[in-house]
């Protein structure tokens, strides 16, 4: 689509780069300079219905100001109509909102020509119409000819994903913690509600034809899960949407929460198969250790301070030398590093940002004894580290110097890393060492399976992990070794089971 220049008056879609359109209009009102307003949207459809419910937004604010102290133009009303005829989408709501705009400017032009009338005593040139009655139609042939009048309610013009949206803007605002808000939520968080917003329940809404928030009905919703590859993911998008559907109840969008008979999904564990794929034998681990040490980079470092301490990988990138307690010999954990969307004023992400953040519960703020080992390892990487900042000019370009509030493992850019790049980085190290396959968290769910097969008190794991209950640790962290297994059958049966003859 080739993008115009807009005309006065007259409503225009563009597509843009993104895969966004965009539907605008220039706006003269009274005395006022012209105002451009726009609206973006998935479709064609959306964004031209949002551009109207801001204009019918624009002229009531501007009423009921008082900046409308003289006529619309008498092209304004004709020249809207034409342009959206022109556009092609003729659905109720579109007409209906067209409707709307034209007799707000016939009624507010009555309006003033009968304020001017009762001052001036000149009778005005046609009888002016009702303010109030601003749904009769004044509209050319064709406009009306496609018209059809829906249902009055309010559920029936709220946008599925403009409501959506608004959502997740209000999710982000309980990410700042107040007197009111004393436990707010992680941003981390409210970015994966969004990604799973825009990947899964809006593609299967738009390709269904569901625009509106009222047409997610019980039946819909569960052809939607039915869809939703993955147990986890189900289990996610019904935990959104039931939150989406409490806060429309609660800002009266819709009456009833469609997913009130309909089950959550059940989480599924990870069969004995999956859990022994996703960790380090304990009898292995030295080998990693001895492979991460002869690597000997910022990343795999990091990933021996993980199997040797059990951190989040979020909390390993936010590792700072400050964390370092030589006194006590431990590793003090109290800050994470992230990566998060940047998101313009209608919701659309434009890029993405990393910085500190808080972790992931209060049980997390804790301190690890160090073992001898990391110790020495991260000792000696401290001194490269301050070496390097002495005599790398790139970082001297920049101006940095180093100080205990340094991070202690930087990418190639001297910046710390974030998840996503060490769950790219460990497959490759696999690779390049013939090791057995293995995620960051797999490194974490090895140190809880050494710590428990040395016999660690539960209590003492719970903490070490930042967990707040031994059971979270236990379900999803502790795994059980095949020799752990056979060492125990030997003892049920008093080592006798595995020397029996068979007769």
């Amino acid at each position: 689509m080739e993008k115009e220049r807009t005309k006065k008056y007259e409503v225009s879609i563009t597509l843009k780069s993104n895969g966004y359109y965009i539907a605008t209009i220039s706006l003269k009102i009274g005395g006022e300079p012209a105002k451009r307003i726009e609206n973006s949207g998935t479709t064609e459809e959306l964004a031209l219905l949002g551009l109207l419910n801001k204009v019918i937004a624009y002229i009531d604010t501007a009423f009921s100001n008082g900046l409308i102290t003289c006529k619309f133009d008498d092209r304004v009303s004709q020249r809207l109509v034409d342009s959206v005829n022109k556009t092609g989408i003729s659905t109720p709501e579109i007409l209906q909102n067209t409707l709307i705009i034209v007799n707000k400017i016939n009624n507010i032009n009555a309006h003033i020509i009968q304020n001017i009338s009762l001052q001036t005593n000149i009778l005005p040139f046609h009888q002016p119409l009702n303010i109030a009655n601003i749904n009769t139609p004044i509209i050319n042939k064709n406009l009306s000819s496609n018209y059809e009048k829906p249902k009055s309610t309010i559920e029936n013009k709220v946008i599925f994903e403009n409501f959506a949206m608004e959502w997740i803007k209000y999710k982000f605002s309980l990410c700042n913690k107040t007197e009111d808000n004393p436990k707010p939520l992680s941003k981390k968080t409210i970015d994966g509600y969004y990604k799973r917003i825009i990947d899964i329940i809006l593609p299967y809404c738009k390709k269904n034809k569901k625009l509106y928030l009222h047409e997610l009905t019980e039946d819909f919703i569960i052809e939607l899960l039915k869809n939703v590859k993955g147990q986890t993911s189900k289990r996610q998008v019904y935990i959104i949407l039931n939150m989406l559907f409490k806060y429309a109840i609660k800002n009266k969008k819709i009456t009833k929460n469609p997913l009130t008979n309909i089950d959550k999904p059940v989480q599924v564990s990870k069969t004995e198969i999956e859990k022994l794929n996703d960790y380090i034998e304990p009898d292995r681990q030295d080998i990693w250790l001895d492979y991460f040490e002869k690597e000997n980079t910022d990343m795999s470092l990091l990933f021996e301070t993980m199997l040797l301490t059990g951190i989040r990988p979020e909390e390993a990138c936010g590792l700072k030398w400050s964390a370092m307690d030589l006194d006590n010999n431990e590793l003090i954990i109290n800050n994470a590093y992230k990566e998060f969307i940047v998101y313009d004023d209608d919701m659309k992400p434009i890029g993405h940002t990393r910085h500190d953040d808080k972790l992931k519960t209060p049980e997390s703020y804790r301190s690890i004894p160090l073992r001898p080992r990391l110790m020495e390892v991260l000792l000696k990487h401290k001194q490269e580290q301050k070496e390097l900042f002495k005599n790398s000019q790139a970082i001297k370009r920049h101006n940095r110097k180093w100080t205990l509030n340094e991070y202690m493992f930087l990418s190639r850019t001297y910046h710390p890393y974030v998840s996503d790049t060490l769950s790219s980085g460990l497959p490759k190290f696999c690779r390049k060492y013939n090791l057995e396959k293995m995620t960051p968290y797999g490194l974490r769910h090895s140190f809880a399976t050494f710590c428990s097969e040395q016999g660690m008190e539960q209590i003492v794991l719970m903490r070490l992990m930042g967990h707040t209950d031994f059971q979270t640790t236990q379900k999803y962290y502790i795994r059980v070794s095949p020799k752990r297994k056979k060492l125990a059958m030997q003892k049920a049966y008093k080592d006798t089971f595995f020397e029996r003859k068979v007769v």
